[in-house]
């Protein structure tokens, strides 16, 4: 074997070394990316409520190591379930943002790029583009529109990561990961989303659209005991309305229904954020009051009775009637040690008693 062979045969070895390097490397930084992405795919399969959202994400932005990580989701699938750090934005403006993005409805893949580029080419996404921590950002995006498993052509949501490193997010760059992992986020969105909506569902009452008995069971033994333990007064209001089987008789169900409609609305109106408004059944309903003395529920239940002897239930119906309804009223303070049940009997036998007291003065 001559010099010169061997020469060549030392350059080849060299050359493969180095190949082997680079896909060694790779193939390191790979795996590396592939771990990140299976602890964020862990983090979001635990989420068990969509309340865990901003620590979700908080926890997502640090093992991603990113700038920053925006999620906006549609108005109308997640307002009313989301806490309030949450963007949403109507489904009508997250359609223009994906036709600015010159995007299809059947886009399935990340928006990549310096942020400049991307906000020059599509304006709008400037809200999808705001640091939360009021950093400025002249680095790389990835834009990933979030779909609806069950529905593949309904745009739910954007999820956004920033990051100061320009050429991080590239058109060059394998998403395969990014993908899979903001695929696994809209799912997990969309199957909170039907189980905390199916929740939220059973515990209202379809008429009025106060709560119901059930929330009251779930929710109500929690502040007793609280109450309890930090020594705080707990009032409870037993609301039985006065005249509303003769509207019912007389003018009908429907005019009932709506007339409790309105009830309902009129003592919402009064009740604080905290306080527990459910219906009870038919025209009887209960109102939790936490840390409340006996003076003031009182003077609650004095308003309740002065709003409600103003329905216009001539109006409400739509009939001429000189019919009206009023309330009568249980006041029951909680008693440490008792249960929820024992505090609704104390409430409901003052409320009679309120009731009999009236018939006999008129």
């Amino acid at each position: 074997m001559t010099n010169r062979d061997t020469s060549q045969d030392s350059e080849a070895v060299r050359t493969l070394r180095c190949k082997l390097d680079r896909t060694l490397e790779l193939y390191q930084r790979n795996l590396s990316v592939f771990h990140k992405f299976k602890l964020c795919a862990s983090e979001i399969q635990a989420m068990t409520s969509l309340e865990q959202l901003p620590g979700l994400l908080q926890t997502l932005r640090d093992r991603l190591n990113v700038q920053d990580m925006h999620l906006v989701l549609a108005q109308e699938l997640f307002a009313e379930l989301l806490p309030d750090s949450i963007a949403t934005k109507p489904q009508l403006s997250l359609r223009r943002m994906l036709r600015e993005m010159g995007l299809s409805d059947s886009f399935r893949h990340p928006l990549l790029g310096t942020y400049a580029e991307i906000l020059l080419q599509a304006p709008s996404l400037r809200e999808l583009l705001q640091p939360s921590r009021n950093q400025s950002c002249a680095g790389s995006v990835c834009i990933f529109p979030l779909w609806d498993k069950y529905q593949p052509d309904n745009l739910i949501g954007y999820l956004t990561l920033i990051d100061a490193n320009p050429q991080r997010y590239n058109g060059g760059m394998a998403t395969d990961f990014i993908e899979f992992f903001a695929d696994l986020f809209s799912w997990s969105l969309v199957t909170l989303r039907e189980h905390e909506k199916l929740q939220w569902e059973s515990t209202l009452d379809h008429l009025t659209g106060c709560h119901n008995r059930t929330y009251l069971m779930k929710h109500a033994p929690r502040i007793l005991e609280f109450a309890q333990r930090k020594q705080f007064p707990v009032a409870l209001l037993f609301i039985d309305l006065d005249g509303f089987k003769l509207v019912n008789d007389i003018l009908g169900h429907a005019c009932g229904d709506q007339l409790l409609i309105a009830v309902a609305q009129r003592i919402q109106s009064i009740v604080r954020d905290y306080d527990i408004f459910i219906r009870l059944g038919g025209d009887e309903f209960l109102l939790l009051l936490p840390d409340v003395g006996e003076q003031t529920a009182q003077r609650t239940a004095n308003r309740i009775q002065s709003e409600l002897l103003t329905l216009p239930v001539s109006r409400i119906c739509s009939v001429d009637t000189q019919l009206s309804v009023a309330a009568s009223i249980g006041l029951a303070m909680y008693r440490p040690g008792e249960t929820l049940q024992q505090l609704i009997q104390r409430a409901d036998s003052e409320m009679y008693s309120a009731k009999a007291s009236t018939k006999a003065s008129s």
